[in-house]
């Protein structure tokens, strides 16, 4: 049968405005996508596991996945209907070779973050500082949103961990750097407008020197951020030894802005425990 000019016109138009509606479909997780649901992404082959709890998810994937991978994803459970209905969603990165010290205590993910539906170029930065941080040999448990944290693995690791990450954006501004141990060893608040990087190595040093001491540099992660140094396990003979290794004048410009970094080191002798205290480079106390 021969079918009329006319109909096969009609036909061919029909057909290209068919494919051009195709063309124009967006694909997943792209602007203007339809979003997915949680089902969906949790079914992904990238996911390890999914559980939802007392109103948060926690997506656990690994923490070795390619970073376009694991961005692509991140974007799709940004733009999902969990996180825009206000749910809490926490993305994990499992560690692949996580460094166990006690089979009783769980070792720090690679990475986790938090999905807020925000400012996206917020999240945006969050996501990538935090696979950039986490990339860094003996850096894990990076997480990236408020005032950033990093557990590194060793101490023998602890300079080289620090020196790049506080030269990143998502450390630029500071962060707080703990050693993975089974007792608090070795925790500094890193608060760049007030204490030297020189002195911050000085401060991993004391750590490497006396293993059987707890180094704390504390500052509050907001406010005014004045830094102390806690050191305490000592004998009396080693805080003597360590007063006079932190007064020394080669240290005096450990705080930035030129103020004293004051600090107290506890020991315990034969009258119990005892205190010293001074500032770095015997700087005087303002």
């Amino acid at each position: 049968m021969r079918i009329a000019p006319r109909r096969i016109a009609g036909l061919t138009g029909l057909a290209a405005v068919s494919m051009l509606l195709a063309g124009c479909a967006t694909p997943a997780g792209e602007p203007g996508a339809t979003p997915a649901s949680m089902d969906e992404l949790c079914a992904e082959p990238l996911v390890l596991t999914c559980e939802t709890g007392g109103g948060t998810t926690i997506i656990v994937v690994p923490g070795d996945a390619a970073d376009e991978r694991v961005t692509e994803f991140a974007h799709r459970l940004y733009d999902s209907d969990a996180a825009a209905s206000g749910g809490d969603i926490i993305l994990r990165g499992e560690h692949s070779d996580p460094r166990v010290l006690d089979p009783e205590v769980s070792p720090p993910p690679k990475w986790e973050l938090t999905v807020h539906p925000g400012e996206p170029e917020q999240f945006e930065a969050a996501l990538s500082g935090t696979l950039a941080a986490a990339a860094v040999p003996g850096a894990v448990g990076v997480f990236a949103q408020g005032w950033p944290h990093v557990t590194v693995e060793t101490l023998d690791e602890f300079d080289e961990v620090f020196t790049r990450l506080s030269s990143m954006p998502l450390f630029r501004g500071g962060g707080t750097y703990t050693l993975q141990s089974l007792d608090e060893h070795l925790r500094l608040v890193h608060v760049p407008s007030r204490t030297a990087d020189s002195a911050v190595l000085e401060i991993i040093g004391i750590a490497r020197d006396y293993p059987a001491a707890e180094v704390l540099l504390e500052a509050p992660e907001s406010g005014p951020q004045y830094p102390a140094l806690y050191v305490s396990g000592l004998t009396p003979a080693q805080a003597a030894e360590l007063d006079a290794r932190l007064s020394d004048p080669r240290l005096a410009t450990a705080d930035v802005d030129g103020y004293a970094l004051e600090y107290v080191l506890g020991s315990l002798g034969e009258d119990g425990t005892t205190y010293l205290g001074g500032t770095f480079g015997g700087v005087p106390a303002g």
